[in-house]
Order: structure tokens, then sequence, then C-alpha cells
């Protein structure tokens, strides 16, 4: 007997209601343990997983394997061991980590050597690969488009390839939905950090709906990818504009150092009361000094000018959470995420008065401040009225204000280092609210600042529509399974 312990958090994204109450126990038959590979745990015979297949099968649907012989996709090779050589960006190849394939956009921080890095192009992003997290986080799924095409991904990540685009883009959309995903995690193996095979993805059935039905549903995964790879143009234009406006030439042409460490020196008088080597960066330093030449005026973040509010938030303890539904409770790091997966949801009755400080707005800039410091994110439409916890804190623009040019200043090579430098602690980082709101922020013409920020809040309408896409993609396979199952029961 197989029993779960744990109640399912609650989805994000829209779904469909159960026909029937999902069981909370099972039995497993000897055959099953067999096919499983002699798998023992729990876990390898996971309830939402079966509960998930079983109304697969009673939908009538035709069901084959995701990857093999017979399956959608070809059968995705054995994970190899990446070992890593990092070299200077100019000389390697983008490396992502696998957290990395589902971010809003993705960090590249070291680069890999071609010629030193074994087997290399067995790591390397295609077009249209299908990007499923393997080790530690299981289960999150990407469908890799332009903005990961060529990059090196790491061991920790399965590459699933199809025949076309559309059927990629169908696949994601499963292995996304309330059908999908359980199937994943059910394969789970290990007791601290858990991890999943490639062979394990011949266990998971998907629907063998209609070509036609297929190709509409993953073209709407391809055109999201697409809009998401627009906006990070656009962010990125809006960077590249930003420096060239205010004439600022990009930090890391400025900074001198030797063996990779810049140096430099501190006067007692420039001190201002902190003694870490952190704070004294000296490429802050030299961001500092770039200020200073510019002919615009230059404030700091809490200028009411700027901003309306530095809003840090309190650490409410007593959070009261439902199973299904509820208002989802972003984590800092599910701030950046695509489609952020086991979202915890607040019960909304009891969390009335804690709204106004915790909830979302669109346009409302967060900016981590607890662990690591100074990650930037404008919220989009659809994240308005969710909730985050307190390690990201909250910047309301003024009136005046384009949101916009606030996130472009605060996310460029500048805003960072002038942020970051504030961090104090020493095994978690934190950054206080007076420490955001003395930031410095330079201020050009108010049309310099919006065809800066409007670059911004474009790319910001793009990410919400992307979202929109898929939400709809992956509500269209589990209202079609879950109709297919009524009709079926009738």
């Amino acid at each position: 007997m197989v029993k779960r312990t744990n109640a399912n958090q609650p989805s994000v994204a829209p779904s469909t209601p159960a026909s029937e109450p999902e069981k909370l126990s099972t039995t497993v038959r000897l055959n099953e343990v067999f096919n499983a590979g002699v798998r023992l745990e729990a876990s390898s015979f996971n309830i939402e997983a079966r509960n998930a297949v079983a109304k697969l099968q009673a939908s009538g649907l035709p069901l084959i394997p995701l990857a093999g012989d017979e399956g959608l996709c070809q059968k995705p090779p054995r994970s190899l061991r990446l070992k890593r050589t990092s070299v200077s960006p100019d000389k390697g190849i983008p490396f992502l980590s696998s957290s990395e394939i589902i971010s809003l956009r993705p960090r590249v921080e070291r680069f890999l050597s071609r010629k030193l890095t074994p087997n290399i192009d067995k790591f390397l992003i295609e077009m249209w690969d299908i990007l499923i997290t393997r080790s530690g986080t299981i289960g999150n799924v990407s469908l890799a488009t332009t903005m990961l095409e060529g990059k090196a991904l790491s061991e920790h990540a399965i590459r699933l390839r199809t025949d076309d685009p559309d059927t990629a883009g169908y696949i994601t959309a499963f292995l996304r939905s309330r059908y999908g995903r359980p199937q994943l995690i059910q394969a789970t193996y290990g007791s601290v950090v858990v991890h999943i095979e490639p062979q394990h993805l011949s266990r998971i059935v998907i629907p063998d709906l209609h070509p036609l039905r297929r190709i509409a549903i993953g073209r709407l995964m391809r055109e999201a990818g697409e809009l998401r790879d627009e906006a990070n143009r656009l962010l990125d234009e809006a960077d590249g504009l930003l420096h060239e406006q205010l004439n600022l030439p990009y930090l890391d042409s400025l900074t001198p150092s030797i063996e990779g460490f810049a140096t430099s020196k501190v006067r007692a008088s420039q001190l201002t009361g902190r003694l870490e080597a952190s704070f004294h960066d000296p490429v802050a330093m030299q961001a500092e000094q770039q200020l200073r030449l510019l002919p615009v005026e230059i404030t700091t973040v809490g200028d009411e000018r700027v901003t309306k509010e530095v809003r840090a938030i309190t650490k409410f303890r007593k959070r009261v959470y439902v199973p299904h539904g509820g208002i989802p409770l972003l984590s800092s790091k599910q701030l950046f995420q695509v489609d952020p997966v086991d979202v915890k949801g607040l019960a909304k009755g009891a969390h009335t008065k804690d709204l106004p400080e915790i909830q979302l707005e669109e346009g409302m800039i967060a900016v981590t401040c607890s662990g690591t410091i100074g990650r930037v994110q404008i919220i989009p439409a659809y994240m308005a009225n969710w909730t985050a916890n307190q390690h990201a804190t909250r910047l309301v623009a003024a009136s005046d204000m384009n949101p916009g040019y606030l996130y472009a200043w605060l996310a460029s090579d500048y805003g960072t280092r002038l942020t970051t430098r504030h961090s104090y602690g020493s095994v978690i980082l934190e950054v206080d609210r007076e420490m955001f709101a003395s930031v410095p922020i330079p201020l050009p013409t108010p049309s310099v600042r919006n065809e800066i920020g409007d670059l911004v809040l474009k790319a910001n309408a793009l990410r919400d529509k992307a979202w929109r896409k898929e939400q709809d993609a992956i509500s269209q396979i589990e209202s079609l399974t879950a109709k297919a199952s009524h009709e079926t029961e009738r």
C-alpha cells in the first residue's frame, strides 16, 4: 500500500477541476515493481502520477510512450559528466546551469573552453530542444529557442529531440500539465539529491492527438518562446540605449585588474562607517567616478521623484496555506521563472491584512535582498495580485518616473554594482530598504527616461502575452483529456 503524505501544492496555471476525488492510496502489483526496474520506493509509484495515468487511460485517447522506438521523441542519450574548463568570455562558449532553462532572462556566468572541454558538442543546445531538469529540482521543462541555442548546458538536464518544432512544443506543454509533470517526478531516486535518468522517460505516456491538434498546441508554445526572445532582445536594447544616452562605458571595459582581481585604495574619509572590503568594491568606485562625470543630475533611488515607496517586507509569521487555489506566494527565486512550479497558496481570508504589503502590482520593481542580492524583476501583468515573500524588496515608481527606466538602471552593470556593494552578513547576505534607497541613479530628461523605459515596458507586455499563450496550450491539453474522460464515463 502506498500512501500520500504531502498535499499537492496549488498550481499557478489554470487547470480543469478533476471529475472525481483523487485516490489517496493504492496497491502495487508485483509486475509493476519489475516494470519499474525493481524499484521499491513509494515515490516510484507516486499517487499523483498514477492518478494522472488513470485519467489519461479513462479518456479513451490513444496513448504512446514519450521516448523510445515507438515514442514521440528520439531516445535521449545517456547522461555524461561534463568536465568543465572555464575561460574568458571572448574565448569560450556560454554555459548555463540547469536552473536557468526556466529563467525569464537566462544568465550566463561561465564560459567553457571548446578545445579543453571533452565532448562539449554533446552538451550544446539546439533549436527546439525539450530541456528537462534531472537533478535536485526535478521536472522543470523548457522549450529551447534562440536565446538558448548554441549554449552549453549542464549535465543536470536531459535533452529531448523530435522531428519537428510543433511536436516539441506539444510535448513541452504536456510535460508542464497536471498529467505530465507528476509522471516525470515519480521516477526520482536518491536520498539527499534526487535524480531521474533519460531511460525513465520511456515510462511516461502521452496522448497521441490528431496531428492538427498537436500542431495547434505546439505552435502556441513556440510562439510564446519567440515572444520571450523578443522581450529579452528589447531589454538588451534598453540596456544599450541607457549606456549610449548617458555616455556611460560598460564597467568591464574600465576596471583595472591584475590576474582577474581589481584593487583600489580607500581613504579614511571614504569609509562612511563601512569597513568591509565588499562595500569598497573597486568596480563600484569606478561606477561612482563615472557618474560624477555625467552632465545630468545624480540623485538616489529613495528620492520622491524616483520612487513612491521602497517597501521592505516584514516576516509575516503566521502563514496559512491551502492545498488548492489560494493566493500564489512566490519565493525570490520563483519571481524570475517563466512558469513557477510548486508555488504555495495562501489562504485568502487569513491574509487579508497582509495583502497591502505582500501583493504584487504590474510595473512594480522587485529586487532580491537576501541570499543572492540585487537580481531585478519588473512585475508583468499576469503576476499582478500574486504575492511574494520577504526576500525581495519592492520599489514603486513615482508618478512621473517611468518604471521601465528604474528597472533598466537597477538591472544594468552600474545599478547592480552599486546595489550589491551594500550587502552585509557572513553566511546569508542581506540588504535593507535604506541601503536600496541610497543607491545613486542619474536623472536625464523625461524624454530620455521614457525612450529607455518604454522598451522595458514593451518587453514586459510581451512576457505577459507569452505566458498566456503557454497557459492556453496547457489548458487545451487538460480540458481535452477531462472532456474525453467524461464522455467515456457516459
